[in-house]
């Protein structure tokens, strides 16, 4: 099954975050972004928040597609995920695509992206779509198909983690990522590549540029 929920952020312009959305059998709307997912031409089956973000008219019309969750420890990006979550699953193969969920303030985008490791853990295929490029969390080993010469970048956001690859130009065997940067601005150099983490990591991969927005 594949899920869509879109936060707050910058409504997707970028064909791919939009195809992500188009093509999910579930739509979730964090309660901020019910009209950036019709503006996308779908109207979400669930919005999850508090609400304080809708008319009351919106919820009036919403009715039972409205989950409210007044809980303020975590956004309504975790609230939404959490939902998702509790659903009964019509299968164990389930993939969310999380988007919305960049732009307007960095500091939720930050606390978005990094949220993605925890979400991962519960369901790993699990990856945030933003206009420019989509981030997934890496356990473990994974191999990835590539182009030669895509960039990408590696994130280590959890303390002591030891990160080895190979297919890379700049191999990152010994390499101290503790300061963020520091695995970023990579590129592939053949037709697959590897990522071997000691915990969980982040990594990015740019899109094609869209020439139909700009994005």
């Amino acid at each position: 099954m594949r899920v869509a929920i879109i936060a707050n952020g910058d409504t997707p312009r970028h064909a791919v975050p939009r195809a992500a959305f188009a093509a999910a059998d579930l739509r979730v709307a964090c309660d901020g972004a019910l009209a950036a997912a019709r503006a996308l031409g779908h109207e979400p089956n669930y919005v999850v928040g508090d609400g304080d973000s809708l008319s009351a008219a919106d919820r009036n019309a919403l009715g039972d597609r409205f989950v409210r969750v007044t809980e303020q420890d975590t956004n309504d990006l975790c609230k939404a995920f959490r939902f998702v979550q509790s659903m009964p699953r019509i299968s164990d193969e389930i993939s969310i695509a999380l988007l919305g969920t960049t732009g307007l303030r960095e500091d939720h985008t930050l606390a978005n992206i990094f949220h993605l490791i925890d979400f991962a853990a519960e369901i790993p295929d699990t990856s945030i779509i933003t206009d420019y490029g989509t981030f997934v969390a890496v356990r473990d080993e994974q191999t990835f198909p590539c182009h030669p010469g895509e960039a990408i970048s590696v994130f280590a956001p959890l303390p002591d983690t030891r990160v080895s690859s190979r297919g890379l130009v700049w191999p990152l065997d010994g390499v101290d990522l503790a300061p963020l940067w520091r695995g970023s601005l990579n590129r592939t150099a053949g037709i697959a590549f590897t990522l071997h983490a000691s915990r969980p990591i982040l990594l990015y991969r740019p899109h094609e540029r869209d020439a139909r927005t700009g994005a």
